[in-house]
């Protein structure tokens, strides 16, 4: 039977329509789908606030997803707002919007980090020399920032372009000796800054609420500084470090030389179990054997044992100790000097193995 003119308009707009809607069906089902396949991984950052309206933009422009409409619509429909976190994710070019969101439903990668140790009483020399070990920075990278004077400092340090050609070291003393758990990608400078952040976050409290101790014996926080890493030097044992503390300020009270024996193995730069009499004669601003008071800067890196025994000594009447005969790392105070000798006459000779 013949279709009549009317008939045969109905039938095309009929097939188109079904055209039509199958081309759409096709064309949104291509727009939710990815690759097929495993593609570039890539760091997508979300920050703080983000929508899902926000990133699936920034998916769209970085080619993690083809469309930002689409996502945003199957986003809404999971309620990704309500579960989204700041951080960094792994994605991957080509994913279909269903993975992007899975993956942005699992919660940002975990940075990769790495840790690294300083000990307390180095110098930083030999910090710089323990950092090069455990990170991807070399020691002349590391002196390279030191020598540009970049590092922000504690408003307490002197101008380190103030100190004269006797001093070795200007940051001697201001790279705070721990365990550090740092981003892989951390700088060699941002490293350095976190060690003299650390210092400034431990000393910080104690020159606000102790200054005036250290002022009564006319000490700046910058000499209670050097005054703590001789405590590090002097001795290991943390109960001792607030008397031997002690010592030291009733010693610079009554104009008392300190004839501490690490400024000495400081001034000669060299390790050695044992101070002979003719390394008392080294002429050195840090030979506390013969000049007065403390040394220009500190000789080592301190721990936050040694700052608070520089703020907090112990009150006593000892001017002089010595290593006791237990082979331990104790010491034995005494208050004259006679009663020292016999001490270190009758310690001389311990055998410790």
């Amino acid at each position: 039977m013949a279709l009549s003119k009317g008939s045969k308009v109905f039938l095309v707009l009929t097939l188109l329509a079904v055209s039509l809607v199958g081309g759409g069906l096709v064309y949104v089902d291509w727009l939710l789908s990815g690759d097929g396949g495993d593609g570039e991984p890539i760091s997508v950052e979300v920050e703080q606030g983000a929508t899902a309206a926000s990133i699936g933009e920034q998916l769209e422009e970085l080619g993690v997803v083809r469309s930002a409409l689409a996502f945003r619509l199957v986003a809404r429909s999971r309620s990704l707002d309500s579960q989204l976190q700041a951080g960094t994710y792994e994605l991957a070019v080509g994913s279909s919007v269903d993975e992007a969101i899975d993956g942005l439903l699992e919660g940002p990668a975990e940075p990769e980090t790495y840790r690294f140790r300083v000990e307390e009483g180095l110098s930083v020399q030999q910090t710089l020399d323990r950092l090069a070990e455990q990170t991807p920075y070399t020691v002349e990278e590391f002196r390279a920032i030191l020598d540009q004077r970049s590092l922000s400092l504690p408003q307490w340090v002197p101008d380190l372009d103030s100190f004269g050609p006797e001093v070795r070291e200007p940051y001697e003393g201001l790279l705070f000796p721990q365990t550090y758990e740092v981003f892989a990608d951390t700088t060699a400078e941002a490293i350095l800054q976190r060690m003299v952040d650390e210092l400034i976050r431990i000393a910080g409290p104690l020159v606000q609420e102790h200054l005036s101790t250290i002022e009564a014996v006319g000490l700046t926080p910058y000499e209670a500084l050097v005054l703590a890493s001789l405590v590090e030097r002097e001795t290991q044992v943390d109960g001792e470090r607030p008397t031997v503390a002690g010592v030291i300020y009733n010693r610079l009270e009554i104009g008392m030389l300190l004839q501490i024996d690490a400024t000495v193995l400081y001034a000669l730069g060299e390790h050695k179990d044992r101070v002979l009499n003719e390394d008392l004669e080294v002429e050195s601003p840090y030979n506390t054997y013969r000049v007065a008071g403390l040394p220009p800067t500190p000789i080592s890196g301190m721990g936050a044992a040694a700052l608070a025994a520089a703020y907090q000594p112990e009150a006593h009447t000892f001017f002089y100790y010595v290593l006791a005969p237990d082979c331990t790392a104790n010491h034995v105070f005494s208050e004259t000097l006679n009663e020292h000798n016999r001490n270190v006459a009758r310690y001389r000779d311990r055998d410790c193995g």
